[in-house]
C-alpha cells in the first residue's frame, strides 16, 4: 500500500490594515511620551539655569554690599558686570534684560521666554519722596534689589530672589517700590554718580563723560553706549541718547542742571524713543560729544 504525503502549501501574506494601524498608534503614543518627557526635562534644566544665574547675581550683590565702594546695594547691574576682575563682586555668566520704561516696570518686565536661560531681570527697590515714591524711576533712597528669572514650567518670571527691603516702608515712612532697571536707568545712575563724586555737584555735559565710566559707585552695563544720536529699533537695546540741560530751550552750551536719557522702548504699542529726566533740567539740547 502506497502512502501519500499531503503537503500543505500556504501563500505568505503581509500585515493587515488593522495590524498596521495598531503599530502606528503604539509608535505615536511612545513618541508623544518621549516628547513630553524631553520637553519637561528641558524646561526644568532651563529653569534651573536661570535660577542658578539669579542666585549668582544676588550672591555678588551681597558681596558688593560688603566689599563695594558704598557698603550699599549697587545702583546698576553694570556695577557688577563692569567691576574689575580682581574684585570679589565681579559678575560673569548672566545676561540682563535691557528695556526700561514705565510700561515694563508695571507689567513685570519679561513677558516671554528669553533667548538664553540665564537672562535676568534686575529691579531697584527703594523710595523717593512722599509724592513720588511709586513713580517709575524716582528711587533716591535705595533699600534693596530683586531679580527675576524665567520659569519655563510656569511660563512666567519668578522674582522671589531678593536682597534688602523690597516692600513695606522706609524709616521716613515712605512706601518702598521696585522698578525694573534697564539701560536708561544705568546711564542716569552713572550721571548721578558723577554728580555726587565730582565734589562740585556738577552734572556731566557730554556723552563721552558718561561713557568714560570713571564713577566709582555706578557703572554702565558691558556693551552699552551713550550717544548723541537718537536710538532706533536697530540699536535700541544697547544705545541711549544723551541730551544735556540748557539755559534756553534747544541751545548750547550745556549748563549743570542735569539732562535726559532717550531710549528705544519696545513695550509701547508703536515702539519709539522715550525719555527719562535727571536733575532739575527743563530745557534740553544734544551736546557736541
Amino acid at each position: 500500500m502506497i502512502s501519500k504525503k499531503i503537503i500543505s502549501k500556504q501563500k505568505p501574506h503581509g500585515f493587515t490594515i488593522v495590524e498596521l494601524l495598531v503599530v502606528i498608534v503604539v509608535i505615536g503614543i511612545l513618541a508623544a511620551i518621549t516628547i513630553i518627557a524631553y520637553t519637561g526635562i528641558t524646561a526644568r534644566a532651563n529653569t534651573a539655569s536661570g535660577q542658578t544665574a539669579a542666585n549668582n547675581v544676588m550672591s555678588k550683590v551681597n558681596t558688593y554690599m560688603v566689599d563695594g565702594p558704598t557698603s550699599k546695594v549697587p545702583t546698576t547691574y553694570g556695577s557688577l558686570t563692569n567691576a574689575a576682575t580682581t574684585t570679589s563682586y565681579n559678575l560673569i555668566g548672566a545676561n540682563f534684560t535691557t528695556i526700561s520704561s514705565a510700561a515694563s516696570a508695571a507689567s513685570g518686565a519679561m513677558t516671554s521666554a528669553p533667548s538664553t536661560a540665564n537672562t535676568i531681570d534686575f529691579w531697584l527697590c527703594g523710595t523717593g519722596s512722599a509724592a513720588a515714591a511709586t513713580t517709575y524711576g524716582t528711587v533716591t533712597v535705595q533699600t534693596g534689589i530683586k531679580v527675576g528669572y524665567w520659569d519655563y514650567g510656569a511660563g512666567a518670571v519668578n522674582t522671589t530672589i531678593a536682597v534688602g527691603a523690597t516692600s513695606g516702608t522706609y524709616t521716613n515712612g515712605y512706601a518702598i517700590t521696585c522698578y525694573k532697571a534697564g539701560i536708561a536707568d544705568s546711564a542716569i545712575a552713572v550721571a548721578r554718580a558723577i554728580y555726587n563724586e565730582s565734589g562740585t555737584n556738577t552734572w556731566p555735559t557730554t556723552a563721552a563723560a558718561i561713557n568714560a565710566n570713571t564713577a566709582t559707585t555706578a557703572k554702565l552695563p558691558t556693551g552699552m553706549t551713550v550717544g548723541i544720536t537718537a536710538p532706533t529699533s536697530g540699536n535700541g537695546t544697547n544705545t541711549v541718547l544723551f541730551q544735556c540741560g540748557t539755559a534756553v530751550a534747544a541751545t548750547l552750551p550745556c549748563n549743570n542742571t542735569g539732562g535726559r536719557i532717550g531710549f528705544w522702548d519696545y513695550t509701547l504699542g508703536t515702539p519709539a524713543v522715550v525719555y527719562e529726566v535727571f536733575g532739575t533740567a527743563t530745557n534740553f539740547a544734544t551736546p557736541l560729544s
